[in-house]
């Protein structure tokens, strides 16, 4: 259940409950989000992990640039970051199907296989194109995608 819906949930029942007239914006949206708290976890993950697929995307097809080399760097400096992300993401993902035995509705598996096509593609054209580097990029690259594969099999392999 998303945060907000939980929130209006409980908006209402606070709102039909008579018992002693005392109503707290604050208790209620910590209350709610609370309650899901690992679903926005699960959503500030998505978002980082989506804008730093684009963004190594764009830096291997678009290269070149003023500031290029600025944002391999700082590119390469949110690698470690990210695969703690995903680390973190899949602790909590493999947790919440252990105890809740029912399937996610977090589809982080989509961005292992975009990872993997996007890495695919670059040694395509990093082994055919003289424009393409095995560079600082490529390797970062090359990091993430291995990493997010090894995880995914690892959680592949121990399934509940």
């Amino acid at each position: 259940m998303s945060w907000w819906i939980s929130i209006v949930e409980y908006l209402r029942n606070a709102e039909n409950d008579q018992s002693n007239g005392q109503f707290s914006v604050k208790k209620t949206v910590t209350g709610a989000l609370a309650e899901s708290a690992v679903d926005l976890l699960y959503y500030v993950v998505g978002s980082f992990t989506t804008l730093y697929f684009f963004a190594a995307a764009y830096l291997f097809f678009n290269g070149g640039g003023s500031y290029f080399d600025i944002a391999v760097r700082v590119f390469n400096s949110l690698s470690e970051p990210y695969l703690g992300s995903v680390g973190i993401y899949v602790i909590l993902k493999e947790v919440r199907k252990r105890q809740l035995k029912t399937n996610s509705k977090h589809l982080g598996e989509y961005f292992v296989f975009s990872w993997l096509t996007l890495f695919i593609v670059a040694i395509g054209f990093v082994w055919i194109s003289p424009n393409y580097h095995f560079d600082e990029l490529m390797s970062a690259i090359t990091t993430v995608t291995l990493a997010s594969v090894v995880i995914y099999t690892g959680g592949l392999i121990h399934k509940p």
